[in-house]
């Protein structure tokens, strides 16, 4: 491997989560989200992996991520969330777009006719989160007249919780209520869907009335949960390094780019070959962490551009070239994305799907 640093995926891990959505959600349709790189995983063998274990589908930000995984050899069914401004690679690449606006179903029906085809789609609603979706007021209206377009086979219809990580289900449960409304409304006139899905990672774990017959689970495919219950998860990912370089300095030295930290003793400082441009946030400057021989480490001044420097006068034996856990177990320490993401202000969405592209993907298969 040319980079010292890699992401370990574990396949049994996603396996194991998978189980327990599976398990959760007893016989829903599974649209598994592997958007942004399933979530700094991998799209590819991730996607492969959870098609094979069982997932119905794979959900998808943008066109550009559905083609790769096409021109990967996936023929799982896919379903692009946000992008449909290219309808010809909707079509060429036998995609599933979800619809949003009168203007491009009519596109896709000119598309669909042009090549004689029915192109299945997704209805969003937007019940409460203010992003793209047809306003309730407006759904049942829209959704006759894209369902009266030639061309276009309304598969599924979709909406999004704002807050069901919450413990408090009452916004969540109003959007619940929206959704079904119009659910039931256009069902009294003849329109129905094979798939209606709402339920987030979030809603799985929390909100069992809002599965329907589909669910999308995201976060917890890789191994988290945005409650303190993790319902036996397992994180998929580990952040891995080497020790690049050891330096011994006295009392008084200062530790990388504006002289934030200076040694108060003789130390030991190890660089380490990560740094912004991979994902690891400048704001861990001065107060993250790294697990050397099974022992946390300080991180000691600001993160760089390539590089981190940690503090490890403390360990005894230590080396160059010895393993540097940035995310995951090393003996009976661990440290997660959460924690991470805990002490940068985020969420452990941003610190997986942060992990740079420079940082190769190693997959255990057993």
């Amino acid at each position: 491997m040319l980079n010292p640093t890699f992401a370990e995926v574990k396949l049994k891990a996603l396996s194991n989560n998978l189980r327990i959505v599976k398990k959760l959600t007893r016989g829903k349709a599974i649209l598994s989200v592997v958007k942004a790189s399933a979530y700094g995983h991998g799209a590819v063998t991730v996607s492969k992996h959870l098609i094979k274990e069982g997932a119905s589908a794979l959900a998808v930000a943008f066109l550009n991520e559905a083609i790769e995984l096409r021109d990967s050899g996936i023929k799982a069914p896919i379903v692009v969330l946000f992008d449909y401004e290219n309808v010809s690679a909707v079509v060429r690449h036998r995609l599933i777009p979800v619809i949003y606006s009168i203007s491009a179903a009519r596109e896709l029906s000119k598309e669909a006719l042009k090549n004689n085809l029915q192109i299945p789609v997704h209805i969003e609603i937007d019940t409460g989160v203010g992003r793209v979706g047809f306003k309730p007021d407006e759904a049942v209206k829209k959704i006759i007249d894209i369902n009266s377009l030639h061309g276009l086979r309304t598969e599924g219809i979709m909406s999004h919780f704002s807050d069901a990580d919450l413990r408090d289900k009452i916004y969540a449960e109003e959007q619940l209520k929206i959704f079904k409304k119009i659910v039931r409304e256009l069902k009294k006139i003849g329109i129905k869907f094979k798939f209606t899905h709402m339920a987030n990672s979030a809603a799985i774990l929390s909100f069992p009335k809002s599965h329907l017959n589909m669910i999308r689970p995201g976060l917890m495919l890789y191994g988290y949960s945005p409650f303190d219950n993790n319902e036996r998860l397992m994180p998929a990912l580990s952040l891995k390094s080497k020790i690049l370089f050891l330096k011994r300095v006295s009392a008084g030295t200062p530790i990388s780019y504006g002289r934030t930290f200076i040694t108060a003793r003789e130390s030991l400082i190890a660089t380490i070959p990560i740094g912004y441009a991979d994902g690891y946030s400048r704001s861990l400057s001065n107060q993250g962490e790294v697990l050397i021989r099974s022992k946390r480490a300080p991180v000691v001044g600001r993160v760089c551009m390539d590089l981190t420097m940690v503090d490890v006068t403390h360990l005894k034996e230590v080396n160059e070239g010895d393993e540097v856990v940035i995310i995951g177990k090393q003996g009976n320490q661990t440290l997660s994305a959460s924690e991470i993401a805990s002490k940068t202000g985020t969420i452990t969405y941003e610190v997986l799907t942060s992990i740079g592209s420079r940082i190769p993907r190693v997959y255990i298969v057993s």
